[in-house]
């Protein structure tokens, strides 16, 4: 998965879940610095679990900070699946 497949997928949810899209030069930037709390966080990474068909076990999903982060974390879980 490139950084573009991952963006065409987050931004539009993140865009529905919170209002604001996230683009491709804010992938390090932390969950709270784009006013995404926790609750929308859980959201998000549930729905983009379900786009990419893969799970992310839950002691993981707890050190997820960046968009980045869960790219790499979904990439990690579609790779072995």
């Amino acid at each position: 998965m490139t950084e573009q497949e991952f963006i065409a997928v987050l931004a539009p949810l993140a865009e529905e879940i919170t209002g604001t899209a996230v683009s491709q030069d804010q992938l390090d930037a932390s969950f709270g610095d784009l006013d995404i709390d926790s609750l929308n966080q859980v959201e998000i990474i549930s729905r983009v679990e379900d786009e990419f068909d893969c799970r992310i076990e839950d002691s993981v999903l707890r050190t997820i900070r960046t968009p980045r982060g869960l790219m790499e974390h979904i990439s990690k879980a579609t790779a072995t699946a």
